[in-house]
């Protein structure tokens, strides 16, 4: 029976999903018992299918959805259809990486009642970058107090790809259908999995690759400010997870915000960004960090900001914030 199932949502990215499929193949180990591989497809209406059936000698449950029902909902979707007591939701345009499976398959085995297992990743933009990458020498750390380890992850907890869950600690806490599709329904699952379970891993080896600066199709303040804050929010309501709220708040405000409202404002990243100051301002008003460091990023000119980026970067090197 399988311990592990990675289920890949996709939807007409087939360039993506094939590669991703091809280091997947090549990062599986011997025994696959252990292992279900799920593809659920968004009604994809580029050759996604026929590049997943000609996939060789990897089973691959294959699951076409009627009609598009939105990302949100396929996410979880492969919850529902996953088999095992662990579940990886991986990105179709990220990269699996040789031997990586072997080792989580490792951590699952060795720790008893975790919750969520944290995945690094080496960050990429061409698939060239990842050629002459070693990596050698998987470690984790294996952490039971839950404020450490929210430190050490924060925003990516937001991130599919970098993080395993406890399935079984989901049922019976959680329902799907009350989480609300909002582009973060992946912070409640991972939020609950981190509560609930006796110990938590975080893997300081770079276990995959996560491919950057491809998608926009969302606003960075609508999602990582009110979506983020309303999902915590809605946790909190079953959960009480207030110190935990004000550990990612602090964070957001300090470093998340004013870093990647430099990158927008630069124009780096293809996300959209759009009545940042408002929404911020509604939600944030009260918290003095948002007045030091994140309202400067949305209003001094882009020279300065820049210069306060990278201000705040060597904050972050000092306490690090990783």
């Amino acid at each position: 029976m399988s311990i592990l199932t990675i289920a890949i949502p996709t939807y007409n990215r087939v360039h993506y999903l094939n590669a991703c499929l091809k280091s997947l193949k090549e990062a599986l180990p011997n025994n696959c018992n252990e292992l279900e591989i799920l593809v659920i497809d968004n009604d994809s209406t580029d050759n996604t299918e026929e590049v997943v059936n000609n996939i060789k000698k990897m089973d691959i449950k294959y699951i076409k959805n009627n009609t598009n029902i939105g990302p949100d909902e396929n996410f979880k979707k492969c919850i529902i259809k996953a088999n095992s007591k662990f579940v990886w939701l991986f990105g179709d345009d990220d990269i699996f990486f040789k031997d990586s499976i072997e080792f989580i398959l490792s951590i699952i085995k060795n720790n008893n009642n975790l919750g969520l297992i944290h995945l690094r990743a080496k960050n990429f933009q061409d698939e060239k970058e990842l050629l002459n990458y070693k990596t050698d020498n998987f470690s984790y750390e294996n952490i039971k107090s839950k404020d450490k380890f929210i430190n050490k992850i924060h925003t990516n907890i937001t991130f599919i790809s970098a993080n395993i869950f406890n399935k079984d600690i989901l049922k019976g806490e959680v329902n799907l259908k009350d989480i609300p599709n909002n582009n973060l329904g992946q912070v409640y699952w991972n939020m609950v999995s981190t509560i609930k379970g006796d110990q938590n891993i975080f893997c300081k080896s770079k276990v995959f690759a996560a491919r950057q600066f491809n998608s926009g199709n969302y606003n960075f303040c609508e999602v990582f400010g009110k979506n983020f804050i309303e999902t915590l929010y809605m946790v909190n309501e079953k959960f009480h997870i207030d110190n935990f709220i004000k550990i990612f708040k602090k964070r957001l405000l300090i470093m998340y915000f004013p870093a990647n409202i430099a990158r927008l404002r630069a124009g780096v990243s293809k996300v959209q960004y759009k009545n940042c100051l408002k929404i911020f301002y509604k939600i944030f008003y009260k918290d003095i960090y948002f007045w030091i460091f994140t309202f400067p990023a949305l209003v001094f000119p882009k020279q300065i900001v820049f210069q306060l980026y990278k201000i705040v970067e060597k904050m972050n090197d000092l306490l690090n914030w990783k």
